[in-house]
């Protein structure tokens, strides 16, 4: 991991740890990092002890709370996720291409976002829902991190958490929320087909997010 990223996470857990939003906070008992170590990355978080899966109307709210949280931030983050590096990994193919059309796909600037805001980056503890894993933090409109709570509902069917989630959230522009699925699913896709020749249990999660993504494309 770029050690630049974990600052990155590090930050924006701090700044809406410290307006008071449900996210997993930098350790306060020692120096949070990033530290190197043997040629690995490390960073120092507060221990949270996870009881259960998370409330999923709480986990919505909670969501909220740290949009509202982040409306202030001005640190340096990049447009939604930067995608040119990935992409280039991936060897010349239709689907390829069809990646690189949908993230050139212009979306609303924004604010600091979670990034990757599915519900497994949300722990269930005694106090509540806990978001983590901020290390995908970008700026765009809300409605991006949205369609990162539902996109496994949508696209690999499941149980309804997302759907309570959503409902959990609020207010938001459903318009917005479609055109920035297919855009957050096509970050989802380059990263699997990246990561597929070392991971093969990928292979058919992929191939149903592409179908997803040929049968969607403008």
């Amino acid at each position: 991991m770029d050690p630049e990223d974990v600052v990155r996470e590090l930050d924006v857990a701090r700044h809406a740890a410290n307006a008071g939003a449900p996210v997993v906070p930098p350790s306060d008992l020692l120096d949070p990092g990033p530290h190197i170590h043997d040629g690995h990355t490390l960073a120092f978080w507060t221990y949270v002890e996870e009881h259960r899966e998370p409330d999923a109307a709480a986990a919505g709210e909670g969501l909220r709370a740290i949009h509202e949280a982040l409306a202030d931030y001005a640190g340096a983050l990049p447009a939604l996720h930067e995608m040119e590096s990935l992409l280039d990994e991936l060897p010349p193919s239709a689907d390829a291409e069809l990646l690189r059309e949908l993230t050139s796909v212009a979306l609303p600037a924004g604010q600091a976002l979670h990034g990757d805001a599915h519900l497994h980056n949300c722990m269930g503890t005694a106090a509540g829902p806990r978001w983590h894993d901020l290390e995908t933090s970008c700026r765009g409109p809300v409605e991006y991190d949205l369609a990162a709570l539902v996109h496994r509902l949508r696209i690999h069917a499941g149980d309804d958490r997302p759907a309570v989630a959503l409902a959990g959230y609020g207010e938001y522009d459903a318009d917005l929320l479609e055109a920035a699925l297919p855009v957050y699913a096509a970050w989802i896709a380059a990263s699997w087909l990246v990561a597929l020749p070392r991971r093969s249990e990928l292979a058919d999660p992929t191939e149903r997010q592409l179908a997803y993504l040929r049968a969607h494309r403008r």
